[in-house]
């Protein structure tokens, strides 16, 4: 099997609302889809979204990376098998330089052909026995009130934990926005914060022990300087798990923290560290040290996020509810199909390969 045509094609979402990130407001989403079609007739494809401010490397260098990836793979012949994706995911690292980004996306690419070349789901095609259904947070953020009608907008898909994003303005507003989603969900139900590296040591202990009674599961990203030091003092005082989450592509603070049992969680982002495979090591190296782990979207399109399902789906149940539900925040999610939540569940596509398909509209007339 080998690659006939292959597009690039840069993409936008519009937000519904700005989002607020640690790196400011967010209006547009920009990514580039992949889209190849193989000498068999078989088409595919991927999608490349580094986030500014959270990638390192810029959307044009991902773009030019990828123009140069698809130079390296025209007339090679594809992996049919998943030990023979991870032989040419590491030779683009290595002989190419592609950035982490980039070889997500080509990892989708070639395992969505794979998959459908097998007639078996990427996450089945794969590992042994992946998850059909994955746990997924809901997303809050605003204000008290826009917390209120995010809850209502979100009750009929029974999530079992909330993530809320806290920005910067002081603990008692942070405090009566947890107070709000607690007073309205069940006693079972897990907290989750996102304190975007906002806080000094100091004003996160503040923070935590005000809160510490609220039912939290765990704080992500507390500190604006994540030490091992000061994320040790934090929980020793707070009695509140830590979660990594940007940390975690910073490898060498990452892997002090690691070592010294500085957190509790870490958040994996395929985006930012290099796609599925990368990311399934780095969950089953936490879990040899007692770490969960949680897997996210870096607010992809429909495209990534079910590539991201799928790699959840990968973890078993050693995963935690995971960061999935975010195609709601924008107006369009460019694929054809939903990937309906149910009883706080996300229900991994059954069709061979990714299972989603681009919206006609996006695919260009030469695949």
């Amino acid at each position: 099997m080998k690659i006939r045509r292959l597009s690039l094609i840069d993409f936008e979402l519009t937000f519904k609302a700005p989002l607020v990130t640690a790196h400011g407001l967010l209006n547009l989403r920009k990514g580039i889809i992949i889209c190849a079609k193989t000498d068999d007739g078989c088409s595919g494809i991927g999608e490349i979204s580094p986030l500014d401010g959270f990638n390192r490397e810029s959307r044009s260098r991902a773009k030019q990376s990828a123009q140069e990836v698809a130079g390296y793979l025209d007339n090679a012949e594809l992996p049919v098998d998943p030990e023979g994706l991870i032989q040419i995911l590491g030779d683009l690292e290595d002989r190419l330089s592609a950035p982490p980004s980039v070889i997500f996306g080509f990892e989708m690419l070639l395992g969505d052909l794979a998959g459908k070349k097998a007639e078996l789901p990427l996450s089945t095609w794969y590992c042994n026995n992946p998850l059909r259904n994955v746990a997924v947070n809901a997303i809050l953020a605003g204000s008290p009130e826009d917390i209120q009608g995010q809850l209502a907008q979100k009750a009929a898909r029974h999530f079992r934990a909330y993530k809320i994003k806290i920005e910067a303005g002081g603990i008692e507003p942070a405090i009566q926005k947890i107070k709000t989603v607690r007073d309205r969900v069940a006693d079972d139900v897990m907290i989750r914060l996102d304190l975007n590296r906002g806080l000094d040591l100091n004003e996160a202990v503040d923070l935590l022990n005000e809160i510490k009674g609220f039912g939290i599961e765990y704080v992500e990203e507390p500190l604006k300087e994540p030490t091992s030091h000061d994320m040790i003092a934090l929980r020793e005082e707070t009695g509140l798990r830590i979660a990594l989450d940007e940390t975690v592509a910073e490898t060498d603070r990452f892997h002090d923290l690691l070592e010294n049992k500085a957190c509790d969680v870490i958040v994996l982002k395929p985006m930012m560290l290099g796609g599925i495979n990368k990311s399934v090591k780095l969950s089953r190296m936490a879990a040899e040290q007692g770490l969960k782990t949680v897997l996210t979207s870096t607010l992809e399109s429909g495209i990534g996020v079910t590539a991201c399902l799928h790699a959840a789906a990968m973890l078993g149940h050693h995963v935690l509810a995971c960061g999935l539900d975010t195609l709601d925040l924008f107006q369009d999610s460019i694929i054809n199909e939903d990937l309906p939540i149910i009883s706080g569940r996300m229900n991994v596509p059954q069709r061979p390969g990714l299972g989603v398909s681009l919206r006609p509209s996006l695919i260009p007339s030469t695949i």
